[in-house]
């Protein structure tokens, strides 16, 4: 049995199941049962993936997960005989996050390997952006905390590339060689045109928005799809399998490509995660504190974070936060821990 919890969660990334088989494995997964050798297992997968620089982003997240959820290691705050079930939840948590992130980019990583050689792959780290020339001379965009991998060369009938995170693309014209971005089930196909793909693990929505020509849009394991027109956005949400065609503002869609936030109808929590991409400070803060109220900001280029926090606290009403080095911590008004 030494390797067999390793084998069982290697297989799960690397493959894609039923939603009812998805269901059981988590389960399984969260279970108390060999929670130990699960653990060991988990930690094994996350040392080879972070060897190998497949995802660097997960670290953090862990580390964000973590501090949220009151978890500790045994070396800095040791754990009361009665917290054990609240240790135990809390595990399952991160194994849940974990499982996700590494899954998503691990399962693109064997796809790709499927179909393409010599692959590059091109991440940015929290609160950066770059833009890339891909080989065929199409122009990408990538967004904070994304990852892109590419072939050196496009070869075959079709020009592949495989994206978690947020990218906007300006494909290069070739009809005979169809443009198509993967992510996961979700994969969209262009023969010339512009369109921004949002993709990142942590949320539970994917979009595409259409810019410019047309595009052809596929997903649950690639058994549903619509055709975007110009200044619509498909919108997939990954829990409950529905979808949505919009018509957003597109100046919002690619404001993130002009150093800009702007946020329609988000939660604080939401509003977070996206913070967390742009900002390269540690968000210290209790789930709990925050409301489910939907808000709107608008922030120009490049915003100091204080300005703003400044402005979402005063709107949220019921927080305030303290920003100290590399952290910024979020609290309710009336705690005594920060200000």
């Amino acid at each position: 049995m030494k390797n067999y919890f390793r084998q069982i969660l290697t297989s799960f990334t690397k493959n894609t199941y039923s939603e009812t088989i998805r269901q059981n494995f988590y389960g399984w997964l969260t279970d108390r049962e060999h929670a130990v050798e699960k653990d060991k297992a988990l930690k094994e997968i996350w040392t080879a993936a972070h060897a190998m620089g497949e995802v660097p982003h997960v670290e953090k997240e862990l580390q964000r997960w973590k501090r949220n959820n009151g978890l500790y290691t045994a070396s800095s705050v040791p754990v009361a005989p009665n917290h054990k079930i609240r240790v135990l939840r809390v595990w399952q948590s991160i194994a849940a996050v974990l499982l996700l992130l590494v899954a998503s980019l691990g399962y693109l990583v064997m796809q790709a390997e499927r179909t393409e050689n010599d692959l590059i792959q091109e991440f940015v780290p929290v609160a950066g952006m770059r833009h890339l020339s891909l080989p065929d001379g199409s122009q990408v965009q990538l967004n904070s905390k994304s990852t892109l991998l590419y072939p050196k060369q496009f070869t075959g009938k079709k020009r592949c590339v495989y994206l978690v995170g947020e990218a906007n693309f300006k494909v290069k014209p070739d009809k005979k060689h169809p443009f198509i971005v993967k992510s996961d089930d979700f994969q969209v196909t262009a023969l010339g045109t512009e369109f921004n793909v949002s993709a990142y693990p942590e949320n539970v929505e994917i979009s595409t928005a259409l810019l410019s020509g047309s595009v052809l849009v596929e997903w649950e394991n690639l058994t549903r799809q619509t055709i975007l027109q110009p200044n619509e956005q498909l919108a997939y949400d990954k829990e409950s399998r529905r979808f949505r065609v919009l018509r957003p503002d597109m100046a919002d869609v690619t404001a993130w490509q002009r150093d800009e936030l702007v946020f329609n109808e988000m939660t604080v929590e939401d509003i977070i995660r996206v913070l967390e991409r742009k900002y390269d400070y540690t968000f210290v803060y209790s789930l709990s504190n925050l409301k489910k109220d939907r808000l709107s900001f608008r922030f120009k280029d490049k915003a100091p974070l204080a300005e703003v926090m400044d402005i979402i606290v005063d709107v949220a009403g019921n927080l305030k936060f303290k920003i100290e080095g590399d952290k910024c911590y979020i609290t309710q008004k009336g705690n005594k821990k920060s200000k």
